[in-house]
Order: structure tokens, then sequence, then C-alpha cells
């Protein structure tokens, strides 16, 4: 049953590292606006309306799909001063009790809380109160399914914890 529950716990990692990098290309989109707006403002004298928004959104995209590869990979802030001392057990025994009482509400409620935004922007066309007005949907739709990966890792690691401190082994 481990055996099985590895697989789908390798697959889950698998994804939030896959999805994470394919949208860490979304930086050198970025970093082009930036240097087309650059040009266009203070060579050409001729501003975009739209190039510092649209960057301003793909960051805002870029950061929230790589939440989820950031917990795989154990690097979201802590304050190791005590946790860092601990034996691994007792690692995995202080993040079940914190996931269970804070990552879990938390993750849960901006999952549901965006999901919904996602789906009533969409029902509405929401767009941004810019000149250039682009839909809004989009990013609210990819922040919703960051929230859902981030949950799914979650789980993963929530359950690897489980075992590690039933069974002493890592999964």
């Amino acid at each position: 049953m481990v055996q099985k529950l590895a697989k789908v716990l390798k697959g889950i990692d698998k994804i939030s590292e896959f999805t994470a990098k394919s949208f860490s290309y979304i930086v050198l989109l970025i970093v082009a606006l930036q240097a087309f707006e650059v040009v266009r403002r203070y060579i050409l004298k001729s501003p975009t309306d739209w190039s510092w928004e649209l960057a301003t959104m793909l960051t805002g995209v870029s950061w929230m799909v790589g939440v989820a590869w950031v917990l795989k990979e154990g690097k979201h802030v802590r304050t190791d001063i005590i946790y860092g001392r601990l034996s691994k057990k007792w690692q995995a025994i202080i993040d079940i009790v914190f996931f269970g009482f804070i990552f879990t509400p938390f993750v849960g409620v901006l999952l549901w809380k965006t999901t919904q935004n996602a789906f009533f922007a969409w029902s509405i066309d929401e767009r941004t109160f810019s000149m250039w007005g682009p839909p809004i949907a989009p990013s609210k739709t990819i922040f919703a399914l960051s929230f859902f990966l981030l949950a799914l890792q979650g789980i993963a690691k929530l359950l690897r914890d489980i075992i590690y401190v039933v069974k002493g082994e890592e999964v």
C-alpha cells in the first residue's frame, strides 16, 4: 500500500515541478516586455498603455504557479531556531500539527475563494480598470489552479510526514 501511495505522491511532485518550471519561462517574457517599454517610453517617447500591466499580471501568475514546487522543495520561509535542531521525527510531528491547524484551513479557504472569484470573473467578463482593460479571468483562474496544486502538494507532504512518524520510513 505504501508503494502505491509513494507513486501517487511522486506524481504530485512531478506535476508541481513541471508546472512551476514551465511557467518560469514567463520571466523571460516579462524582461522582454519591460525592455520594450523602456525603449518605447524613453527613447521613442511613445509609451504603451499595456506593457506594465501585462508584466504585472504575468509576474503574479509566475509567482503563484511556483508555490507548490517551493513547498515540495521545502523552501518556504521558516524560522529554524528550534525546528532545525529537532530530530526528523519531531519535525514531522510539528509539521503534521501545523499543517492540520494552519495550512489546511488557510489553503482550503484560499482555494475556495479564488475558485469563486475565477468563475465570477468569467461570468461577467471582468476586466481591469485601466485604459487597456484586459480580461482578468485568466489570471484569476491560474491563481485558483495554483492553490489547487498547493493543496495537493500539502496533502502529499502531510501524508509523507504521517508515514514517517508511524512507520519511520521516508516516502
